[in-house]
């Protein structure tokens, strides 16, 4: 179930883009290739045969399978770039005025009206235009983001990788226990599978071995209208980083709010002398909310409830599924890829394979996927994201479910991202999963819970999980003081975390 956008990711403590490449010559055009027309007509080849014009051939990126939505794109005349944007839905978004335009109308918007020629002159990263990008479809070729090439697929962490030629995933091979480095191009074995089962082409087909076309996507967001972060006690941004004074800034290790030192001194909550050697927590509710998830973490896999098992069992019969002790074996998991327990990295990575089958990446300006960076709790380019944890829903040891959860002290916490595995969905697996994080924040005291909700799944977590919308004040409150992490393009929702009756 896919109930969460990652169309483009706001970090209170910063923006998300994607990397800019414009440092390339756009390559000169072919001068066989003819103006596209505004209505649908075919034309007669030397042959006699019947050849469709440009305008259906183009139609092919705007399918299926075609160009990925956040596909950065640029209008280049001559090498000079005059207009930037990026594809969205059936149409580009242009970046100066947030408008979802047609190629024609993108061109206009860039003074060029008269050329009558934007798939000739809208490029995307890799320099290509999007008239070559639709040639290349209608040959056979696919177009990969070419996302997480630079962290292993496995256990998250960088070094020398090998990279499948497929799906653009990267890989250790002590990950794989492969031997001897393979020769030449490499294929995964995922996708040495699927190749392997697909090799039937006949002649006249295309070739399922060409090469993927690697774009980038980009990551538009619009700044905060407000100044973000800062101390939670006097909102100042100032702080001390040579000596430690009172403007030394502090970060609480379970909420991460900053707190200058001296006005933690002046507010009664604290009284520090040195920057402490060990975690550090601003309150007693911090500190007992991580001594219990690390608890949580340490203590390995858990039965679910069996009022929460019902759920599942309820839908199997639905469906008329055969149950076959299915509800018997479902467990529910804490990892913290911020921990590195070696036992935890096949879970973590099996939770990003759910996540990535499930959302676009959500790309750094490195170019980096930031959806390992959060399932591992990493810290890049100034995006936090140590607090993060991922729980997971285990059936017969297959991760079917999970989600990313950050909880940010007592008040509240969030779900940026959940998703179920597609052959999984619509077995009840995903309603246990947030009833098991339900449980988990009711049982730790926290009293609100937000996520991003995107338009297509606003229904499902108002009417069915009883969220309502935040307001515009709670939320602009959030921001100032939190790390929220927010998509472009969702509603924000919020809800009341109930406590748990005592039978679960």
């Amino acid at each position: 179930m896919l109930l969460c956008s990652a169309a483009s990711l706001q970090q209170s403590n910063g923006n998300v883009q994607a990397e800019k490449i414009y440092n390339m010559k756009p390559p000169s055009l072919p001068n066989s290739l003819s103006r596209p027309n505004s209505v649908m007509k075919r034309k007669k080849t030397a042959d006699g045969g019947m050849k469709k014009r440009d305008n259906d051939l183009h139609r092919l990126l705007f399918m299926p399978n075609g160009l990925p939505d956040g596909a950065e794109l640029t209008y280049f005349i001559k090498g000079q770039k005059l207009l930037e944007g990026y594809k969205q839905g059936n149409g580009i978004v242009c970046c100066c005025c947030e408008r979802e335009l047609s190629p024609s109308q993108f061109e206009a918007h860039a003074g060029m009206a008269a050329r009558r020629q934007p798939y000739r002159h809208i490029y995307t990263s890799n320099g290509l235009t999007l008239h070559d990008i639709a040639l290349s479809l209608a040959n056979g070729q696919c177009v990969t983001t070419g996302s997480s090439d630079d962290t292993c697929a496995v256990c998250g962490n960088a070094g020398d990788l090998l990279l499948c030629r497929e799906c653009s995933q990267a890989f250790h091979p002590s990950c794989l226990n492969l031997e001897h480095l393979p020769e030449g191009e490499w294929r995964c074995p995922n996708c040495a599978d699927e190749h392997g089962s697909s090799r039937k082409a006949v002649s006249g087909e295309a070739s399922s071995t060409a090469r993927p076309i690697v774009i980038r996507l980009t990551r538009v967001v619009k700044s905060p209208e407000f100044e973000i972060g800062g101390c939670a006690v006097c909102r100042g941004h100032d702080f001390s980083g040579s000596t430690f004074d009172d403007r030394t800034v502090i970060l609480c290790d379970q909420c991460e709010k900053e707190f200058h030192v001296g006005c933690l001194r002046e507010s009664g909550l604290c009284d520090l002398k040195e920057i402490p050697e060990d975690k550090w927590f601003c309150c007693d509710d911090c500190n007992r909310i991580h001594v219990a998830l690390q608890s949580y973490v340490s203590s390995g896999v858990q039965i679910i409830p069996t009022v929460f098992a019902n759920i599942i069992r309820r839908k199997y019969l639905e469906k008329g599924l055969l149950i076959d002790g299915a509800t018997d074996c479902v467990q529910w998991r804490i990892l913290s890829g911020k921990s590195r327990y070696s036992e935890h990295l096949p879970l973590l990575s099996s939770a990003a394979a759910i996540f990535r089958e499930c959302f676009d990446p959500i790309v750094a300006k490195s170019g980096r996927d930031l959806i390992p960076v959060m399932v591992y709790g990493r810290n890049i380019s100034g995006q936090e994201f140590g607090g993060m944890y991922c729980v997971v829903l285990i059936v017969r040891s297959v991760v079917v479910s999970a989600g990313l959860l950050r909880i940010f002290g007592r008040e509240v916490a969030e779900l940026p991202i959940v998703a179920t595995s597609r052959k999984h969905q619509g077995k009840g697996y995903f309603q246990a999963l947030f009833a098991c994080i339900e449980n988990l924040l009711s049982s730790l005291n926290v009293e609100n819970l937000v996520l991003p909700a995107a338009d297509e799944a606003l229904s499902i977590w108002t009417k069915k999980f009883g969220f309502t919308k935040m307001s515009e004040q709670q939320l602009s409150k959030y921001q100032k003081e939190l790390q929220l992490t927010i998509f472009k393009g969702t509603l924000m929702l919020e809800k009341k975390v109930e406590p748990i009756p005592e039978e679960c």
